[in-house]
Order: C-alpha cells, then sequence, then structure tokens
C-alpha cells in the first residue's frame, strides 16, 4: 500500500509541475533553476535515478499501472545514470540551455507533457 502512496504523490508532483511551467513559466524555470543549477553535477544526478528506481519497483507492486510506470522508471534511470556519468561541461550545457536558452514555448511543451504523463498515471492509479 506504501508503494501506491508514493506513485500517488510523484503523479501529483509531476501533475502540479506541469500546471506551474504552463501558466508560470518564467518563474517556475527561474525557481527550479535556483535549486538544480548548480556544481555538484553527481549529486543532482540522484534524483532521476531514485525517482526512476521507485517507478520501475512500483510497476511490479501495482499492475494497473505497470508498462507506464516501468518506462517512465527505466527513462529516469537512464536520465540520472547520463547525468552521473556525461562529462560535466555537457550536463552544465544542458541545463544551461533549458534555464535559459530554451524557448518559453519548450518549456510549456515539456510542461504540457508533464502534466499529460502525471494525470495518465494518476487516472491508472485510481
Amino acid at each position: 500500500m506504501e508503494m501506491k502512496v508514493i506513485l500517488y504523490i510523484i503523479a501529483i508532483a509531476w501533475i502540479a509541475y506541469g500546471v506551474l511551467l504552463i501558466l508560470y513559466t518564467g518563474k517556475t524555470r527561474e525557481f527550479f533553476k535556483k535549486l538544480f543549477f548548480t556544481d555538484h553535477i553527481k549529486l543532482l544526478a540522484l534524483l532521476p535515478f531514485i525517482i526512476g528506481v521507485v517507478l520501475a519497483g512500483g510497476a511490479f507492486f501495482y499492475r494497473e499501472v505497470f508498462w507506464l510506470s516501468f518506462i517512465l522508471g527505466i527513462i529516469a534511470i537512464i536520465k540520472g545514470i547520463y547525468l552521473f556519468i556525461a562529462p560535466p561541461s555537457q550536463v552544465k550545457g544542458f541545463l544551461e540551455w533549458w534555464f535559459q536558452k530554451a524557448d518559453d514555448s519548450t518549456a510549456r511543451l515539456f510542461g504540457l507533457i508533464t502534466f499529460i504523463l502525471g494525470s495518465a498515471m494518476l487516472a491508472y492509479l485510481m
């Protein structure tokens, strides 16, 4: 039962992040820039890796959401591994692009995708 609660929390967090990114694009990006634009790139890699492990593991505990949770979990694990082993200059370049150079419409599209994935996860959980 605890795993279902964790999956609910992840789904709701994705929905909230997606809505914030769509409605308040600039302020949301600034907030997350202060939070994640750091010199500790290896530490940053832990977040997607841990979320990926939780999603992939949660897929086996709650079968109704198996494929969505498992695929998103594997993608997050791969992202975490990439952030850990990639050259720091490459990761910093990506973060710089996302927080400073990417167009607002690109950020809103990402917010829409995040909102849809969170909504799909929540719908399967209910």
